[in-house]
Parts: C-alpha cells; structure tokens; sequence
C-alpha cells in the first residue's frame, strides 16, 4: 500500500513502505532491528539497497536534499512501475 496522499504520516510507516511496499505495516518489522531516520529514508540510505523510487512523480517522492520532510513522501509509492510500463 503506498504513502497516504494527506493527513498525519508516520516515519515508522514510511520506512515499512521503502522496506516491503508496506505502508501500514510496521508492526511486521518491529523485530528487524530497525531505526529509521527521515536523512536515510529521504536519501536512499535506509532500508539499506533502497533507492527512491524515481517512476513516482517528482511532487510524490523526495527530492533528496535538505531540509527533509516527511510530507515530501505524500502519495510515495516504492513499487510503483514506470508509465506505460510493466
């Protein structure tokens, strides 16, 4: 399930989102040792070998640089494929 495209986000959420295209999910990995940071997630530092998935428009994703926001993951989708793609 992708990013809520409004209201309140959760970094925890986000994460499980880029961790296993889970949003909503964080409970599942509560027991992976896991402590996410906005600088990471808005970067492609964390979950470890998970770049930002740039097939989301560039106002559904953030843009890489500071200041970081988790508002800039409204209506982030991490499996998100490519138009006209598979």
């Amino acid at each position: 399930m992708a990013v809520p495209s409004s209201g309140e986000l959760s970094l925890n959420e986000i994460f499980a989102e880029l961790y296993a295209n889970d949003y909503g999910g964080w409970s599942n990995y509560l027991d992976d040792g896991y402590s996410p940071s906005l600088l990471n997630l808005s970067t492609g530092g964390d979950p470890p070998n998970e770049a930002i998935n740039t097939n989301n428009d560039a106002d559904d994703r953030p843009d890489g640089s500071a200041p970081h926001y988790m508002s800039e993951f409204y209506s982030y989708d991490h499996d998100k494929a490519p138009k006209g793609g598979r």
